[in-house]
């Protein structure tokens, strides 16, 4: 019997080790409330390999994302955070499409994913829903996600998964 690196349950021969179809989205970085660790550039996404930098998709539909700003109670604004896709048969790293008005949860736009925080003036535990920026990314068939922010410090960045 092995067990599961992630939930310490035990798995046994023949058993499932994706999600599987998930309602609810499913965090990236493990628990409920974690925010992932985003890279500060783009080195370890070159080259054409097999690739285990950044975040397993475990073959989900949507990518959400939530991104706020941690300022000390300062007023800079932080830098955009871009999102990358891999998919395993390429391996090869790509820029994530943004959605395009009207496309129905379709990435065909030509420019990246780029989300930039709202800028606050405040620590993350005084901030408003307004505080925060949340988006949506359709995500089929891409195996894996990294994000990318020169100074991931200035910014909490959440993700996780979903099939509906």
């Amino acid at each position: 019997m092995v067990t599961d690196a992630k939930t310490g349950q035990a798995i046994y021969s023949g058993s499932p080790q994706s999600w599987g179809r998930t309602r609810g989205p499913k965090n990236l970085a493990g628990a409920n409330g974690t925010a992932i660790t985003a890279l500060a550039n783009t080195n370890t996404l070159k080259g054409i390999t097999a690739s285990t930098v950044g975040y397993l998709t475990e073959n989900q539909r949507y990518l959400h994302v939530l991104i706020e700003e941690t300022n000390d109670g300062s007023d800079t604004n932080a830098p955009v955070t871009t999102i990358y896709g891999y998919c395993h048969a390429f391996q090869r790293w790509f820029e994530l499409p943004e959605t395009e008005a009207g496309g129905e949860g379709q990435n065909t736009a030509n420019a990246a994913v780029s989300v930039d925080a709202v800028n606050s003036s405040t620590t993350p535990a005084n901030h408003v829903p307004l505080s925060r920026e949340y988006r949506t990314y359709q995500i089929l068939g891409i195996d894996r996600v990294a994000f990318v922010n020169g100074t991931a410090t200035t910014v909490n960045i959440f993700a996780a998964c979903s099939t509906f």
